[in-house]
């Protein structure tokens, strides 16, 4: 297969907001699952890595913009791995 630009940039596009939309949902709500918890206790180092309890937030665990970039990261190398594999298939 010859190296097809679209489609390896349009699978590394695809594969960072997946993993985007994953890490917000899904793993958002397994870490957190109480989200008023976090009115009256702290969070704990690995928590204050990727999420801010602000007021801005009302006191509640919003993503920050390390959790953004890391899950973009992740993901686009899940899309370009995927390319990879697909590229290996057709020849």
């Amino acid at each position: 297969m010859k190296d097809n630009k679209n489609l390896k940039y349009t699978l590394i596009s695809f594969g960072s907001i997946v993993m985007s939309l994953i890490s917000f949902t899904v793993i958002y709500d397994l870490l957190i699952p109480d989200v008023c918890y976090y009115h009256i206790h702290e969070m704990n180092a690995f928590m204050n890595l990727f999420y801010n309890a602000g007021g801005a937030d009302n006191g509640h665990p919003g993503p920050n913009t390390l959790n953004f970039i890391l899950s973009s990261f992740v993901g686009g190398f899940m899309g370009y791995k995927f390319y990879i594999l697909i590229k290996k298939d057709s020849k």
